[in-house]
């Protein structure tokens, strides 16, 4: 076997072990679980839940006097409609508690499969919640 074969057949079954790993890890975590996701999805969960909170209740009807009030119930509105689409993914990918290794096994695999989508998610709220902090920070001036 020539050198650049061996370095591909190597490269190839690291990232299959390391797949294999997050599988397995992700697997026993969800399965040992009481809320029936990883921690970090359950982490993600408690925040997220609490910054719509806080985004459904600064949303009114009274319509904002200054221009710093309009624009924080607009971005309180756009931060609640992204915090329900992630909650309403880490829903979707939560096993429902029974501890069963196949569900835990398809709530991993549906959980790395939507990582990049709950990323992206995530980081679009920490610009929101970053934006909502400068404008309430603005009012208080």
């Amino acid at each position: 076997m020539d050198p650049i074969t061996a370095i591909g057949l190597a490269s190839s079954l690291i990232t299959f072990v390391d797949f294999a790993n997050k599988i397995v890890t992700g697997t026993y975590e969800v399965c040992n679980s009481t809320a029936g996701s990883t921690t970090e999805n359950a982490h993600i969960d408690t925040v997220i839940g609490d910054l719509k909170e806080v985004a459904t209740d600064l949303e009114t009807d009274v319509p904002g006097k200054s221009k710093h009030e309009r624009a924080l119930k607009e971005l309180a509105s756009k931060c609640d409609k992204v915090a329900s689409d992630l909650l309403q993914i880490l829903n979707r990918i939560k096993s429902d508690g029974s501890h069963s290794t196949w569900k835990s096994l398809k709530a991993t695999l549906i959980s790395m499969r939507k990582q990049k989508e709950i990323t992206g998610l995530e980081k679009r709220l920490n610009d929101y919640r970053s934006q909502l902090l400068t404008r309430l920070t603005l009012m208080l001036e």
